[in-house]
């Protein structure tokens, strides 16, 4: 039924072969240990997206767009106030860190924050000097992603109805931002996000895109990892799916899988606990 439709990460998050953690969240209710990592991805995903508004409502404020300066003016001074409001969203949804880890993880989001400003009005400048006649609206299309957050009703392909999907406009592909390692299960989101949309658009999605950031040094690294979503891709989301719900309605313990890795989420519940 409806409270069983289960979202993207849920099945494409493969740290368990055997899908013991679906089982221990959705049948034993058993909810996932809060962890640092959890909380930097909501952080760095919530920075990303409020910046993107921002830059965007100032770049529209004039016909003619605003000067990359006045975007630093404007944005910069509010890193403090813009990275407390992320990590506290962040916290609400997981669990308060404790001080040492929180003024880790504050140190890292200011300098995500600072780094995306600074080369946001850097873009903008290059395209204004690019492009004198251009409006505020080509000098956004040019200078900032155009990556677009919406919500995609997945119930068509027996997913959960508001899955929130990034996607990058010019080639109707889908793009993911992850803060972890890179695991090889990553492009399984991107194939369940593509059905989603293909259902409800009736638009071929045939591109997938994983940004992975990290913060080293105060410094953040991209790495963009491209791939076309091909049938084999495809196919193995919508096995992962029909074997979850399989799962689900037996409501029977498929017990821990061979090796378990210590970076799976609930790794700390089955092997600590024991549950």
């Amino acid at each position: 039924g409806e409270a069983h439709l289960l979202s993207v990460s849920e099945l494409a998050g493969r740290y368990c072969s055997s899908m013991r953690d679906i089982y221990l969240r959705r049948v034993l209710k058993v909810r996932l240990p809060p962890s640092v990592k959890l909380v930097r991805g909501l952080a760095f995903h919530a920075i990303c997206h409020k910046l993107l508004f921002e830059v965007k409502k100032l770049v529209f404020e004039e016909f003619k767009g605003v000067a990359g300066f006045r975007v630093v003016e404007k944005l910069l001074p509010c890193a403090d106030a813009a990275v407390e409001e992320a990590l506290e969203y962040a916290e609400k949804r997981v669990a308060r860190l404790d001080d040492g880890e929180r003024d880790v993880l504050k140190t890292e989001a200011i300098s995500l924050y600072r780094f995306l400003v600074i080369q946001a009005a850097a873009k903008i400048d290059t395209a204004l000097s690019k492009y004198p006649h251009a409006t505020s609206d080509s000098i956004i299309s040019v200078a900032v992603p155009p990556v677009v957050e919406r919500k995609v009703d997945g119930s068509l392909v027996g997913l959960s109805r508001e899955l929130s999907v990034d996607i990058y406009t010019p080639y109707n592909a889908v793009a993911d931002l992850k803060t972890g390692e890179v695991r090889d299960f990553h492009p399984l989101t991107i194939a369940g996000y593509a059905l989603a949309l293909e259902a409800e658009e009736n638009i071929p999605v045939d591109y997938g895109m994983i940004i992975y950031l990290r913060v080293i040094d105060g410094v953040p690294r991209f790495r963009l990892r491209c791939f076309t979503v091909g049938d084999e891709l495809r196919r193995e989301f919508l096995e992962l799916r029909d074997e979850a719900y399989e799962l689900l309605t037996l409501e029977k313990d498929p017990g821990k899988p061979p090796r378990c890795p210590s970076y799976c989420p609930y790794y700390r519940v089955c092997m600590v606990e024991g549950v």
